[in-house]
C-alpha cells in the first residue's frame, strides 16, 4: 500500500512544482511580452509618420467605431489627423488587418500598413514592408486624386504578379475607410457595445 501511496505523492509533488516554475514564468514573461507588443504597434503609427509622438496619451485617445458595419479603431492625433484599424476578410487567405493613416484634411492618406495577415508566402505576402514596398503606394493618395481600386478593377493601384486579391482586399479597404471618413459615416458603437482590445 505504501509504495503506490508514495509514488502517487511523489507524482504530486512534481506536477505541483511544475505548475508553479511555468505559472512563475509565464508572469514574469507576460508584461515584457505586453511591452513588445505595444512598442512594435506604436512603431508602425511612427512609420507611417516618423514625427509622431506616439506615446501613451496617444493610445489613450483610442476609441472603438464601425466601418462600413464592421468593428474598427480611430486614434486621434492633435494636429487633426486620424488613424484608423480596420480589416477585411477579402484577403486570399482569410483576414487582413490594416493600419491606416489620415492627414488633417480629412482627405489624404498618409500612408497605410499591414498589422498582421496570413497571405501566401511569395505571392499575397508583398502587403508586408518587409517583403516589399508596394504597401508606399497609398501615400499622398485620395479620392479626389486617385481612383483606389486595382487596375484589373479600373483604378489606379497595381497588384502584384501573379496575385490580384490581396491586393484588391487591402485597396478595397482603404477605400471603404476612405469614403466612410468623406461621408461621416463612421459611428461609434453604444458603450454597452465597446470592448477593449489590445
Amino acid at each position: 500500500m505504501k509504495a503506490p501511496t508514495n509514488a502517487a505523492l511523489r507524482l504530486l509533488t512534481y506536477a505541483a512544482i511544475t505548475i508553479s516554475a511555468v505559472s512563475i514564468t509565464w508572469l514574469a514573461a507576460k508584461n515584457r511580452i505586453e511591452a513588445q507588443r505595444t512598442a512594435a504597434f506604436l512603431s508602425t503609427f511612427r512609420d507611417i509618420s516618423p514625427t509622431l509622438d506616439a506615446d501613451d496619451a496617444f493610445r489613450a485617445s483610442r476609441e472603438a467605431v464601425t466601418i462600413a458595419g464592421s468593428p474598427g479603431e480611430r486614434y486621434t492625433v492633435k494636429d487633426g489627423s486620424t488613424y484608423y484599424r480596420s480589416h477585411t476578410d477579402k484577403g486570399y487567405n482569410g483576414n487582413i488587418t490594416l493600419l491606416i493613416g489620415i492627414a488633417p484634411d480629412q482627405r489624404t492618406l498618409l500612408g497605410v500598413r499591414v498589422l498582421e495577415h496570413k497571405e501566401t508566402p511569395g505571392l499575397g505576402d508583398k502587403i508586408d514592408t518587409r517583403i516589399s514596398p508596394w504597401i508606399h503606394t497609398f501615400a499622398g493618395k485620395s479620392l479626389d486624386n486617385s481612383r483606389l481600386a486595382v487596375k484589373k478593377d479600373g483604378g489606379d493601384i497595381d497588384s502584384f504578379t501573379g496575385a490580384t486579391i490581396t491586393p484588391r482586399a487591402v485597396t478595397n479597404q482603404v477605400n471603404t475607410v476612405l469614403h466612410a471618413v468623406r461621408d461621416g459615416t463612421i459611428a461609434s458603437p453604444p458603450p454597452s457595445e465597446r470592448k477593449e482590445t489590445p
